[in-house]
């Protein structure tokens, strides 16, 4: 696995779940960066009025989507609901490898340990962690820190893989299509699947 340095970019363009299904769609219908920019962001495609946070949406929204070949980006848009969504955790995972950790080291273990949730503490545990060993983690304040895991939290439950009970996020595991299972095992990304779903 190709890990890339950690990126605090989340923070600020978490899920975006339907604006990037309108972007897959531009993609899976050939069109390139330009042309899906100019859609995104000249014709506003994507419904956003500030032109800042649109250039920066539709930026990470589509390299996010370029990690899809072919065959998952026809997935995303017309598989089912829990998988397509599931897909899209799973782009958001390879795009950044913070927050594959944070899948593979907390989320996972909620999955499959005693405790079937994850804490505030949690998320501070796993970033003060990150701080003490990681120089560009170790660089971030409070705030940046503080966004980060409104933005994890954000993912987990739109996604569909978590549910707020409290303070907590309770952990879900969600049974994705076999077909869609079995193609990622092939291209050798069985890690994620353990992130994600708790595969063994």
């Amino acid at each position: 696995m190709n890990k890339k340095p950690y990126s605090s970019a989340i923070k600020k363009t978490p899920y975006k779940y339907f604006i990037s299904k309108k972007i897959a769609k531009l993609m899976f219908s050939g069109q390139d960066r330009n042309e899906v920019y100019h859609e995104c962001f000249e014709n506003n495609l994507i419904g956003i009025d500030s032109e800042q946070r649109r250039r920066e949406i539709t930026n990470v929204v589509y390299s996010r989507l370029l990690t899809f070949d072919t065959y998952l980006l026809k997935e995303f848009l017309e598989s089912d609901i829990t998988t397509s969504k599931f897909l899209l955790v799973y782009a958001i995972a390879k795009s950044d490898s913070l927050f594959f950790d944070f899948m593979y080291e907390i989320y996972r273990e909620s999955l499959i340990g005693i405790k079937n949730f994850i804490s505030i503490d949690d998320f501070d545990n796993f970033f003060i962690s990150k701080q003490e060993f990681d120089p560009i983690v170790s660089k971030w304040g409070h705030f940046t820190l503080e966004c980060l895991t409104k933005g994890y939290r954000n993912i987990l439950v739109e996604s569909g893989i978590g549910k707020r009970v409290a303070r907590n996020i309770e952990s879900i595991k969600v049974i994705i299509h076999p077909d869609v299972k079995n193609y990622i095992i092939k291209i050798g990304d069985y890690e994620y699947l353990r992130a994600i779903t708790g595969e063994k």
